[in-house]
């Protein structure tokens, strides 16, 4: 059985690896090619997930081993 330690480390590697897909589509010629809308919003949420793990960081940290 996982800790809550090691279950927030998986959390915390899978916000990661969708905040470098969403980058990535980011800077794409894809993106380019959206709604302006829909850029705003994915601008809007990339933030959001950025501070999620910044959070989640954070919580990490303050865990005893």
């Amino acid at each position: 059985m996982s800790t809550f330690k090691e279950r927030l480390l998986i959390e915390k590697e899978e916000l990661n690896e969708k905040i470098e897909k969403l980058d990535l589509f980011m800077n794409s010629e894809n993106f380019q090619k959206i709604e302006p809308i829909q850029m705003s919003l994915l601008n809007t949420q990339i933030g959001a997930m950025k501070t999620y793990c910044q959070i989640l960081i954070e919580r990490i940290a303050w865990l005893k081993d």
